[in-house]
Formats: structure tokens, C-alpha cells, sequence
């Protein structure tokens, strides 16, 4: 079974009725008990691409895992006749059959029938206007009154034609790791019977250098009604402490700014609202927020909503010396101590064979007695050791260089 963790999954724990006051429509939450409830999550867009919806769902409305929806026909369907169709890639996760983009003046249908004859349909929806993203740029700066320092990712958009307003965003954040104890060869077992031994020989791959990519996993919204433009400026996208080891290196964001309507601006705010929400309010009942999905074929609850979005994307590059010069780079995520382990100690264990198997430990280098002129009581082996995450990068992400990586 496949589980799902994605914004929709905040509906699962759910237990607060409140009404948003802002210039903004609510969306009400609807008092109810059930003990099944389909959980849909789609955006298409104006990129020409494979399009994805999601279809899970949840049992009691109090648990934290959503199944995927299995062996469901997914369709869209647009105002001018175009069908898309829709295939399961896994479990509850659905993209399109062909590439395709959607397309000013014309509007957009799911639906979906489950394997059990159940059919659910969203409400028409238009698609938005277009909005590029101007600039994206980095600035090193203090937050909460100088509490934290670090690094602010900042966006400006502007729409001449003041037709966009409602704007989303999600980004995908890359970043450079380097093993801080590397060494370019490593060690491995020769025989374990009758003589334990080690030896070292040259690495095969690259285990030095890697990169880790991460999307954003919280609601990031935007709305211009209250302004005499349509201008977006410096927004704030994304806060680093300048001690996150993710800035060690170089780090690269990639920006998408999705253009919505005023009703899935209305949503995702109720929806950011209630899933940040900490004891702020004394009425506890169980709800449901209603998305613009419904059934058809009884009174079946369904979560989530259908969103057709026009999108821009920007993307940014930095190193930490250009923002930090000769200033220390933040600490590794662990600390690496130096340990030499011995092959055998009395009574027959292995320590270095064992950790070298279990890849617990890498080499660094021949075994270098300690500096302090102390002497070495405690037996020792052949060589350096560290642990892994200090000496090979492909523990902490990828030794694939992306295909937009630029140095």
C-alpha cells in the first residue's frame, strides 16, 4: 500500500471550525462525521507537459495516512471538446497519457470514477491570466527583530493588466554537498577466515561530490486586491539560518508562481490557516473543508481541490563565500570523529571487518598515532576511519550532477 504525504495530507488531522475574515470569500468547514472521504489534489497548467493528479484516501478523519486510490479513471475535459486522459504511474497517482498545456479562454472538467463505479466531478474552471516572475534574487539579512541571521530568498512579479491577483508558490531547492573527510580510496575485506584481513584500493565512484534536491512542503500564497498594482515585490519565498549546512556550499532554487483564482486562493489559505493552528481556538468539533470536487452518485464527502493555473518559473544560484566571506561554512550534519578500529581483539571479533561490511565506517587514511603525545593504550588497526556520512556524499544525496547545474 502506497501512502501519500503531501499538502492534502494536512486535512487528515483536522479537528477545528473556524470561518476566515478577509477580503478573501471563507470556505466554510462543514461539521460532520464519516469514515471515508476521497482526498484529490491536481494542478494543470499552461506548461506543455505530462499533467499529474492524485487521488487518495482517508479513513477516520484523525489519522495521518492516505492510501492511493487504485485502478480509478481519471479524465479532463475542456470547453472546447479536447478529452485528456489519465493513467495510474503508482498507487494514487495519476499524469496524463500525452503531454498537453491548457489553454486562455477555454475551461476545464475532472472527473474520476472509481473501481468501485463511483464518479466524482469538479467544478468548471477557467484558466487564470499570466503573470511572469521579474526577479529572483538572494539578500543576507536578519529575521524576528535580529533573533536569526541567514539568507532570504526574494521574489518580484508584476501584471500590467492587474488581472492576476491571486498568486501560489512552491519551489525546489538544490544544494551542493562535499564530504568533509573524502579519501580516494576506501577499504575492504580480504578474508575473514582463518586471517581476518583489510586491505585498500582506489574508489570506483564518485562519492565526493553530491547534491540533494528538496521541494517545499508548505503553502506559500500571495494576493495583490488590497494594492494599487498588481505588483508583487520582494516577497519573501524562503528564510535559511546562515548555520544550515544546505548553504555549505553552492545552492541553487528553482521558483514556480502559480496564478489562481480567487476561489483556490480562498482554499489553500483555510487550509495553511487551520494546519498552522495551535490552541488559538477553544471550539473543537470534527469539520471538513470542501474543495470544488463532488460526488455524484451519493452524499460522499470528498477533500481537495482541482486547480487550473498558469505558472512561471525562475531559478537562482549561490555560493556561501559570496554572501559569507572568509567566514566559516556552517557545521556537517554530524560530527566526525577519527576512530581506528582494530581487525580482531581478543576473542575473535571483527570490529573493523564488521564496520566496513555494514558500511558503518570509510577509510581516511593509514592510522596516524595521536597528537596530543599521549600514548596509545587501546588496541588499534591499520588505518583512519570516519564515519560513513563524513566520507562518502552519496549517504546525504545524489552523485548525479543535475542537467541544470551550473557552477
Amino acid at each position: 500500500m502506497r501512502y501519500f504525504k503531501t499538502s492534502m495530507q494536512v486535512l487528515l488531522a483536522l479537528s477545528l471550525g473556524i470561518f476566515m475574515h478577509s477580503c478573501i470569500d471563507p470556505f466554510e468547514i462543514e461539521a460532520t462525521e464519516f469514515n471515508s472521504a476521497l482526498v484529490v489534489e491536481g494542478t494543470i497548467t499552461n506548461q506543455y507537459k505530462t499533467q499529474r493528479i492524485l487521488v487518495s484516501r482517508t479513513f477516520p478523519l484523525d489519522t495521518v495516512l492516505m492510501s492511493g486510490v487504485s485502478r480509478a479513471k481519471v479524465e479532463v475535459k475542456d470547453s472546447n471538446g479536447n478529452l485528456y486522459e489519465f493513467k495510474e504511474s503508482s498507487a494514487g497517482v495519476y499524469t496524463s497519457k500525452e503531454p498537453f498545456t491548457v489553454v486562455f479562454g477555454h475551461t476545464y472538467v475532472l472527473t474520476i470514477q472509481s473501481n468501485d463505479g463511483k464518479t466524482y466531478v469538479s467544478e468548471d474552471t477557467a484558466v487564470p491570466a499570466t503573470s511572469s516572475i521579474d526577479n529572483l534574487y538572494a539578500e543576507r539579512n536578519f529575521k524576528d527583530d535580529g533573533a536569526e541571521e541567514g539568507m532570504f530568498i526574494y521574489l518580484d512579479s508584476y501584471d500590467a493588466t492587474g488581472e492576476s491577483k491571486y498568486y501560489r508558490y512552491e519551489y525546489d531547492e538544490t544544494y551542493k554537498i562535499i564530504a568533509p573527510f573524502y579519501s580516494f580510496a576506501d577499504a575492504y575485506v580480504v578474508s575473514r577466515t582463518p586471517n581476518p584481513a583489510v586491505d585498500i584500493r582506489v574508489r570506483t565512484k564518485e562519492e565526493r561530490v553530491c547534491y540533494k534536491t528538496v521541494s517545499s512542503n508548505t503553502i506559500i500564497q500571495e494576493n495583490t486586491t488590497n494594492l494599487s498594482e498588481d505588483k508583487v515585490n520582494k516577497f519573501p519565498i524562503r528564510f535559511i539560518n546562515r548555520d544550515n549546512f544546505i548553504l555549505s556550499h553552492r545552492y541553487s532554487v528553482l521558483v514556480r508562481q502559480y496564478v489562481q483564482n480567487r476561489a483556490a486562493f480562498a482554499y489553500y489559505k483555510t487550509l495553511e490557516t487551520l494546519s498552522g493552528t495551535e490552541s488559538l481556538f477553544s471550539q473543537i468539533q470534527t469539520g471538513l473543508l470542501e474543495g470544488n470536487i463532488k460526488a455524484l452518485t451519493d452524499e460522499e464527502n470528498v477533500i481537495g481541490f482541482f486547480q487550473v493555473s498558469t505558472v512561471s518559473e525562475k531559478r537562482l544560484f549561490f555560493n556561501y563565500t559570496d554572501f559569507f566571506p572568509n567566514e566559516e561554512l556552517p557545521n556537517f550534519v554530524s560530527d566526525c570523529p577519527i576512530v581506528s578500529p582494530p581487525i580482531v581483539v581478543e576473542g575473535g571479533a571483527t570490529p573493523l571487518l564488521d564496520a566496513i561490511e555494514n558500511n558503518l565506517l570509510k577509510y581516511y587514511g593509514e592510522y596516524t598515532p595521536p597528537q596530543d603525545g599521549l600514548i596509545q593504550t587501546q588496541p588499534h588497526g591499520p588505518y583512519d576511519m570516519v564515519y560513513t556520512v563524513c566520507g562518502d556524499c552519496t549517504v546525504l544525496g545524489s552523485n548525479v550532477v543535475p542537467d541544470f547545474w551550473i557552477e
